[in-house]
C-alpha cells in the first residue's frame, strides 16, 4: 500500500511539475518569437554588399533592392545615355580617322576635295576628345550609382527607425509672434 501511494504521488507530482515546465517553456518560446518578429518588422536591414553588387551588374538594380524606386530609372538612364554618347563619338572618330589615313595615303574617300588632311586631323581629335570625356563621365556616373546604392543600404535601418524622425512643425516667432514653418528633428533614446 505504501508503494502504491508513493508511486501514485510521484506520478501526480511529476505530471504537475512537467506540465508547469511545459507551460512556462511554451510561454517563454512564444514570447521570444513574438519579440523577434516585432523587432524584425520594426528594423529590417539591407545588405550594402548585395546592393553594391546589384548596382554593379545592372545600374539601378541596387536602388530597386533598397526600395528607392524613383532612382532606378535615373541611374539606368544616365549610364545608358553616357554609353550611347560614347558609341556615337567613337563611330565618328573612326570615320574621320579612316578618312584622314586615306587622305594621307592619297586614296580617294568621301571627303576628297572637301576637307584637307589637317582639317580631318583636327576633326578626328575633337571627336576623340569628346569620346574620352563621355567614357570618363559614364564611368563616374556608374561608380556614383554603386556608391548611392551602398549608402542607401547602410542608412536603410536608420531611415526606417521610428525613434529618429524629421517632420515639419509650426513654431511661433518670438519677435513677431507669427507662426513659422520649421523642420523638427526628433530623436528618442
Amino acid at each position: 500500500m505504501k508503494i502504491k501511494s508513493l508511486f501514485l504521488g510521484l506520478m501526480i507530482t511529476s505530471s504537475v511539475s512537467f506540465a508547469q515546465v511545459k507551460t512556462d517553456s511554451l510561454f517563454i518560446v512564444d514570447k521570444v518569437i513574438n519579440d523577434s518578429i516585432a523587432t524584425k518588422s520594426a528594423l529590417t536591414e539591407k545588405s550594402p554588399i548585395r546592393a553594391s553588387l546589384y548596382s554593379a551588374i545592372l545600374p539601378g538594380a541596387g536602388q530597386l533592392y533598397n526600395k528607392k524606386w524613383w532612382k532606378a530609372p535615373i541611374a539606368l538612364g544616365l549610364v545608358g545615355t553616357g554609353t550611347g554618347f560614347t558609341i556615337y563619338y567613337n563611330n565618328l572618330y573612326k570615320k574621320y580617322r579612316k578618312a584622314y589615313i586615306a587622305v594621307r595615303e592619297g586614296t580617294p574617300n568621301e571627303f576628297t576635295g572637301i576637307l584637307t588632311a589637317q582639317q580631318l586631323a583636327v576633326i578626328q581629335d575633337d571627336y576623340k576628345r569628346k569620346r574620352d570625356y563621355s567614357v570618363a563621365l559614364t564611368a563616374l556616373v556608374y561608380l556614383l550609382n554603386i556608391v548611392d546604392a551602398t549608402v542607401d543600404a547602410h542608412l536603410f535601418s536608420i531611415r526606417n527607425d521610428p525613434e529618429m524622425t524629421f517632420k515639419p512643425t509650426v513654431l511661433q516667432d518670438e519677435m513677431t509672434l507669427e507662426p513659422v514653418l520649421c523642420l523638427a528633428f526628433n530623436f528618442k533614446f
